[in-house]
């Protein structure tokens, strides 16, 4: 899945709180992975060309959840991102940890500071109709 939005500026998160930061990816690998970090896995940060918007795009992962602290997350980012320095479009991969059952919270991790940054308490997202895996 990718998740993808228009690439501009980023908006303080009481007026736009759907965007991700956008790293683009090396023109020759296609990916952002610090080659020089063990495993690789590791986004390199010294590339940043602004956020990803997914207002008005139909992305279908903007909706994804944050896991609340009964909850584990069933997809997450591979680091591997689409599109074009100072492009007008860019996208993000997302892979999905294990099979997810129709009617399923998506869920990915925001951060560890998302939910104080806005001054909210972190709380389950799952619901009897659309659950979300437990711990």
């Amino acid at each position: 899945m990718a998740y993808w939005g228009k690439r501009g500026k980023c908006l303080t998160s009481d007026k736009e709180d759907r965007a991700i930061s956008y790293y683009p990816p090396n023109k020759i690998t296609g990916r952002n992975i610090d080659p020089k970090v063990k495993g690789g896995r590791t986004l390199k940060r010294d590339n940043y060309n602004g956020v990803l918007n997914p207002g008005n795009t139909g992305d279908v992962i903007q909706y994804a959840g944050c896991p609340g602290p009964n909850e584990r997350q069933n997809m997450k980012s591979t680091f591997q991102y689409f599109g074009l320095r100072n492009g007008e479009i860019g996208g993000l991969e997302f892979i999905t940890l294990v099979d997810v059952p129709k009617n399923t919270q998506l869920l990915h991790w925001y951060g560890s500071d998302w939910w104080t940054n806005r001054g909210m308490k972190r709380c389950d997202v799952g619901t009897k109709r659309y659950p979300a895996a437990l711990r």
